[in-house]
């Protein structure tokens, strides 16, 4: 009774200032809800770690403040939970949870939680009032913590029932003596004199090895006393959970590195195949640019290779461990380019994502981003362009903010710049400032001796892809595919292999696999442009005696758009420049053919 007389004086003093504060000074989340599920106790670190406002949640249904929590499984079963992991946002939490009884009958639960992925630290000025009294009490002997509290000189003015137990006594014994009277080996009278918070430090009490926090309560710049918690109950604990971070962490990493690879460059200087002086001097020249962190601006026919060129080059640079992010400016239409490359803020439009969503530029950062058909950007998208490349900041559509970023550019083109320049079509202002190295990647007809050493690397690749035996070229195809100008370049070259692959029966391909246009190079004629050939291979077989002149030009001339068109993927701006006339030209020819395609009637 003496210890009951002692403790009913001080809680008439400091101890409801103690136990309001403790509640709040501790970097454990408390929620205590009743028979209902209200909450009626929400400490400051339930509020920081939930992101919810302590005066908006206490008096809420807790499924409103947390919607997966398991605290109402508590109500439902009555039985304690201990160690339970639980999302929070990008965090995740421990929970303890436990019901709270009153003479026998449920009156609520209560849920103390710990984020695992940082230390603790307490230092709470202690202020409280008589009417959370009985009900912090409550929450902290139905808890499961073990868990002390003593003044300046080192007296216990608080211990929970559990720890207590432990202890060898009980919270009436323990309050009211100094702490070295109730726990074994404690220090808790120390950290009340110097101040000075002791985290995760090793303590044995009958023989029993546990980790635990002492921290000083101050009041402005006076210590008040201390608090003390059992972290870890045993060491066990201690290593099984850092055993549970460091698969977490190693997770983390795997998929960081997956990313990080799949976001990269997929190629580099040793997938470019070819030993010709054009395409070799192209690569040198690459080679040089990837050392630097200088724009650079690809040239060159479609075909060509010029994402490859790229893909190298970011491979072979300082940002190779930075993400490889790629627009094609010609793909996406003109009014959703600018979401596309500055990204958007919730709300910028009808649709526009909740959250927002970064632009290109936001996620290449620290990488490079590489702008193919530049020459096809609009004239107002060239100039925010040119701003983000001076300012290095963007602005999200529908933002109040700009966000700095960092990051290299690679541009590329099939087009004339200089032209588009003196037409207006292009800002001159941009085309110098993209234009610091130029690289001219070599048409397929300016390294040709290349191109059986290209032909058995993608066939080669192709059979990896499929699983089907290699193939190999006969010397007549070979003879004809030298011969043939290739206005598509390598990508003609490509999808014709692809093609003769998928046509070939047997292991080796034959001139019959591939396009009847590209039979009239049997004998090793070379022109200027596809058109002029399938004009002269029309005379030649009109003097043979194969039909009259017209309908000879019209069949190759049909099977060089036809030819163009594959090239250029169906792009006819693009096959009328690989033909060399005019795009209107171009749609006459495709009419007067029946050729099929996106405007263009069907046979």
């Amino acid at each position: 009774m003496k210890g009951s007389t002692k403790v009913e004086a001080r809680l008439q003093g400091d101890s409801e200032a103690i136990l309001r504060r403790v509640i709040d000074s501790m970097a454990n989340g408390v929620i205590a809800i009743d028979r209902e599920g209200t909450i009626f106790v929400f400490n400051a670190a339930a509020a920081r770690l939930l992101g919810v406002e302590k005066g908006k949640a206490i008096g809420k249904s807790l499924l409103s403040i947390v919607p997966n929590s398991g605290l109402v499984n508590v109500l439902r079963t009555g039985e304690a939970e201990t160690g339970r992991p639980q999302p929070v946002g990008a965090r995740t939490v421990i929970a303890n949870r436990a019901p709270m009884f009153r003479d026998g009958g449920l009156i609520g639960a209560v849920s103390v939680f710990q984020d695992v992925t940082e230390m603790e630290k307490m230092s709470r000025e202690l202020d409280s009032s008589s009417a959370l009294v009985r009900t912090l009490e409550e929450v902290l002997a139905g808890a499961g913590e073990w868990m002390v509290v003593v003044d300046a000189n080192g007296i216990v003015t608080m211990i929970s029932e559990e720890y207590a137990q432990f202890n060898g006594t009980t919270v009436a014994d323990a309050v009211g003596k100094h702490a070295t009277q109730v726990i074994e080996n404690t220090r808790m009278h120390i950290v009340a004199k110097t101040g000075v918070a002791e985290i995760g430090e090793r303590q044995t009490i009958h023989g029993r090895s546990l980790i635990v926090n002492r921290i000083p309560l101050k009041d402005g710049g006076r210590v008040i006393g201390a608090y003390g918690r059992v972290v870890f109950k045993t060491v066990e604990q201690l290593r099984k959970l850092a055993s549970k971070m460091n698969l977490l962490e190693s997770k983390v990493k795997y998929y960081e590195e997956e990313l990080t690879h799949l976001r990269g460059a997929r190629y580099t200087f040793g997938s470019i195949v070819g030993v010709g002086a054009a395409i070799t001097a192209a690569k040198e020249e690459a080679e040089r640019a990837s050392r630097t962190d200088s724009t650079v601006l690809l040239r060159g026919e479609t075909g060509t290779g010029k994402e490859l060129f790229a893909h190298a080059i970011h491979a072979a640079g300082p940002r190779r461990a930075g993400p490889f992010i790629k627009l094609n400016c010609a793909a996406v239409p003109a009014e959703l380019l600018e979401s596309e490359l500055f990204g958007y803020e919730e709300g910028a439009f009808t649709g526009a994502r909740k959250g927002g969503k970064p632009g290109k530029f936001e996620l290449a950062a620290g990488g490079t981003l590489f702008l193919d058909e530049i020459g096809d950007m609009p004239l107002p998208m060239q100039a925010k362009l040119l701003r983000v490349l001076q300012e290095k900041e963007v602005d999200r559509v529908g933002g109040t903010g700009s966000r700095r970023v960092d990051l290299r550019l690679i541009a590329a083109t099939a087009r004339n710049l200089e032209e588009m320049v003196g037409q207006g079509t292009f800002r001159a202002d941009l085309y110098y400032r993209v234009n610091v190295i130029p690289i001219r990647i070599p048409p397929l007809r300016e390294h040709s001796e290349d191109l059986d050493t290209i032909a058995e690397a993608f066939l080669s690749r192709l059979s990896a892809d499929t699983g089907e035996r290699e193939r190999r070229l006969s010397s007549e195809l070979l003879e004809i595919l030298r011969a043939y100008p290739w206005p598509g370049n390598v990508r003609e070259l490509q999808n014709g292999l692809e093609r003769a692959v998928a046509m070939s029966p047997g292991e080796v391909l034959r001139p019959e696999h591939f396009p009847v246009h590209l039979h009239r190079f049997a004998h090793g004629a070379r022109t200027e442009g596809a058109p002029v050939a399938a004009e002269a291979d029309a005379e030649e077989r009109s003097a043979k005696g194969h039909g009259s002149l017209a309908s000879v030009k019209a069949e190759a001339e049909r099977s060089a758009i036809l030819s163009a068109l594959a090239a250029a993927g169906g792009n006819r701006t693009k096959a009328a420049e690989l033909l060399r006339i005019h795009r209107v030209k171009l749609h006459e020819k495709i009419k007067r053919y029946g050729i099929a395609g996106p405007s263009g009637p069907k046979k």
